[in-house]
């Protein structure tokens, strides 16, 4: 009975606690995820924590990049009504980031916890807003805050190999709450102003990994519905984070009217760094971090987004170009030859500036992906280098397969949820319906319906594939009455995943139409161009969308064109919700009637 409450107790915390969670299932099912053995420069493989954690900083410190003494290249400022140069700490905004803080966050080299920052909060607000606003004044960045404990993170590939490990920051919790404050004030200024180019999905308000995939693929399903192939590059940045020079991302931040005291503290923070790694408790010597943005900071990401940010005017003539964060893609539809040339000089570009501003492209990393029945499979270079051809390429989460079509991504998303299930199964031994059901909702289905809207399956292999994941923890659930899988959603208060999938579709329509996404209707969401138009000469249906002609089942089955009856269908009072809650609401009391 003890061990049944205990597995209810870390199931209904899971959502807050998932380090608790995570613990328990690999210890449960011996599932290791550890460091090492890593392979030493002399051939021998090393297992002691502290030779690996030498070995590793060795390797991330040597990914830096010293700017040099040569010229620092000059930008025109961007078109700005003003100029973000300072700005107030006040208390009230310091609790609100504390309370905002995750409970298991880890403490950076100072050893302040979020749990003693909650406990204290409102004592410390005060004292906390006079040194913050003291540091932006003066320019001054205190030690600890320059100093960073490197957690390493294995990506994939061998673990014997230092360079399959990702650096992440953990620095001071007391200095990521100002770079929090900043962080917000930076982002109003950048898109109040249009200062971001609306190819950047990654760290902006309002949009996502699924509204970049949404622009994207609403780009190339059209292309391939009107008969054209389509070219795609896939880009990688070289240690992305790691490279950005600092006297350069200065010049970045005053072309986008950042300047005065906060470019002034952006520039102590980033200056004289020092990191060390941290494993099982040992720790190697600390190396002078000489450039790039934290991996793990607050400010990092949207300081990597500003420096990146003027790519696209390299790039004006080809098809289409979205960023997530360092995640870049470009494609260019080929009519002929000259379609070929537009996208090499794009590349042509794009190396001449990552060699200007010292952020080098990963070549071998970098990939060439051709649509369509007709492509004449052009090659392309990138510093004489040729790009490697491929017919599939996880973007931003989502597998994207040559030919468009879900079904490669369905049946790894299922073979992820599936592998996850079975962790579950073994760890928990108590399978009643609130316990194991909690566990799938929070740890499975989100590996089934991730960015869904973008990669909906249509054909009925791909459904069912994706439907199996559901019924299989269905059937796993003990003490269950109902002998159909039907009857057994009910009971459980499950809906279907294919019920769920129409359900994001209808919920994404509504932030588009009311403006909750940040997205580039004109360019991909046509269906809406004339929406504020029909409204007035269809009062009776307002809000109704149109479905162009399609030729493929590619394009029909599209987001754009799949939810136009689905939507046309809803009635008035559920488009025309005054919010997206209230939309969800309205929406699921319609459903439940039948």
């Amino acid at each position: 009975m003890l061990k049944k409450n205990f597995e209810k107790q870390l199931a209904k915390k899971s959502r807050r606690h998932n380090k608790s969670f995570y613990s328990y299932v690999q210890n449960k099912t011996k599932s290791k995820s550890n460091v090492g053995p890593l392979l030493k420069q002399d051939g021998d493989i090393t297992s002691d924590d502290k030779e690996m954690t030498e070995l590793l900083n060795i390797y991330f410190s040597s990914v830096f990049s010293a700017e040099g003494d040569g010229p620092i290249p000059t930008l025109s400022r961007l078109p700005s009504e003003e100029t973000l140069i300072t700005t107030f700490f006040d208390e009230s905004d310091i609790i609100e980031k504390i309370d905002k803080m995750k409970p298991m966050t880890s403490p950076g080299t100072d050893g302040i916890t979020s749990t003693i920052l909650k406990e204290l909060k409102n004592i410390i607000c005060k004292p906390l807003a006079i040194i913050f606003n003291k540091s932006l004044s003066e320019g001054y960045v205190p030690e600890d805050w320059r100093l960073a404990n490197v957690t390493p993170i294995f990506k994939k590939g061998v673990k014997c190999k230092p360079e399959n490990y990702r650096p992440i920051s953990l620095t001071s919790l007391v200095c990521k709450t100002m770079e929090s404050l900043l962080r917000d004030k930076i982002v109003h200024h950048l898109q109040k102003n249009n200062l971001i180019n609306p190819s950047q999905h990654g760290f902006m308000k309002q949009k996502s990994c699924l509204t970049n995939l949404l622009e994207f693929l609403e780009v190339l399903t059209s292309l391939q519905d009107e008969g054209h192939s389509t070219d795609i590059i896939f880009l990688d940045f070289s240690k992305a984070f790691d490279k950005v020079p600092k006297n350069r991302l200065v010049e970045k931040l005053k072309a986008h009217s950042i300047n005065g005291d906060i470019l002034r503290w952006i520039e102590a923070w980033l200056t004289n760094r020092g990191q060390r790694v941290v494993l099982n408790g040992q720790y190697s010597g600390w190396k002078p971090v000489l450039s790039g943005v934290p991996q793990g900071s607050v400010l990092g990401p949207i300081l990597f987004i500003i420096y990146i940010n003027d790519i696209d005017f390299l790039c004006v003539q080809i098809s289409v170009l979205k960023k997530f964060a360092d995640d870049t893609k470009l494609a260019q539809k080929m009519l002929n030859e000259s379609d070929k040339n537009i996208l090499q000089n794009c590349l042509n570009e794009l190396c001449d500036w990552a060699e200007t501003w010292g952020m080098m492209f990963n070549v071998d990393k970098c990939k060439v992906m051709h649509t369509g029945n007709r492509n004449p499979g052009y090659s392309y270079t990138m510093n004489n280098q040729t790009l490697s051809d491929i017919d599939e390429e996880k973007d931003i989460g989502v597998t994207m397969h040559a030919n468009l079509k879900p079904s490669v991504h369905c049946n790894q998303s299922a073979q992820k949820a599936n592998g996850i299930l079975s962790l579950i199964s073994k760890a928990f031994h108590y399978r009643d319906k609130v316990t194991f059901i909690n566990l799938y909702k929070l740890y499975v289905r989100p590996h089934l319906e991730f960015s869904v809207p973008a990669w909906c399956p249509w054909s009925v292999g791909d459904k069912e594939t994706i439907e199996k994941v559901q019924k299989r923890a269905v059937s796993m659930v003990s003490g269950l009455t109902g002998s159909s899988y039907s009857e057994k959603l009910i009971e459980l208060n499950l809906q279907s995943l294919e019920s769920r999938r129409l359900r994001y579709d209808l919920i994404e329509t509504y932030k588009i139409i009311h403006g909750v996404n940040n997205v580039d209707k004109c360019t991909w969401f046509s269906m809406l161009a004339d929406t504020s138009n029909r409204i007035t000469r269809m009062s009776d249906n307002p809000l109704s969308l149109r479905a162009n002609f399609c030729r493929t089942d590619i394009r029909k089955n599209f987001f754009s064109q799949r939810v136009v009856s689905p939507w046309n269908d809803l009635p008035c009072d559920i488009k025309t919700a005054p919010t997206l809650n209230t939309f969800k609401s309205r929406y699921d009391k319609h459903v439940n009637k039948f």
